[in-house]
């Protein structure tokens, strides 16, 4: 029977993403159908994500996946980072015109970037799981692209001359900071629930 993870997001675009990639190891991922009331901090993406996950589990008794990720640009001292989803009000396109803005004030070879992603699952038997990935790229001049969402636009990954935003849905998934971090933390709750059965 095929178990199934509940997914602390309301962004349709990301729970897609992670309800792809967790499918290929026989779990199935639903969002709650309740608002995750929880403020997000500026400390790290790890603590937002177990935040999210936590709010579920604590509500409904259940198994529960949340993540949290970012844009961090070396040049800018790892800006906007944690604060990525919010550092402007508005929408994607609105938070892309405002980097590439602060981007213009630095030399034209400070444009290396780095995705980072944490992914938490917390469990009703108690504890957690945490998985962590990372995509290195550089800054396009310009967005290119409407696949994807949040900064795929202008984020072009080491060894491609292409965004993410221009590439298939799969060959980005392939490669994504987002991906890493969700098999890390998928690969461990397969052995969990492994032990489980075995001690049950």
């Amino acid at each position: 029977m095929m178990r199934t993870i509940f997914v602390a997001t309301g962004n349709a675009s990301k729970f897609k993403e992670i309800k792809d990639i967790v499918q290929r190891y026989d779990i199935s991922a639903q969002m709650p159908g309740i608002e995750i009331d929880v403020q997000e901090g500026v400390v790290s993406y790890e603590e937002n994500a177990r935040l999210k996950a936590s709010y579920l589990t604590s509500k409904l008794g259940i198994d529960a996946l949340g993540e949290d990720s970012g844009i961090e640009i070396p040049a800018l001292n790892g800006f906007p980072g944690v604060i990525s989803a919010r550092f402007v009000e508005g929408s994607d396109q609105d938070r892309n015109a405002a980097l590439l803005a602060k981007m213009q004030l630095l030399k034209p070879g400070d444009r290396k970037a780095v995705f980072k992603a944490f992914v938490v699952i917390t469990l009703k038997s108690g504890g957690y799981l945490t998985g962590y990935g990372e995509l290195r790229g550089r800054i396009n001049d310009i967005p290119m692209g409407s696949n994807g969402f949040g900064y795929d636009p202008i984020f072009i990954p080491d060894g491609y001359d292409r965004t993410l935003a221009l590439l298939p849905g799969d060959e980005k998934n392939s490669i994504s900071h987002r991906r890493k971090a969700i098999e890390s933390a998928i690969k461990q709750y397969v052995e969990h629930i492994k032990q489980f059965k075995i001690q049950h």
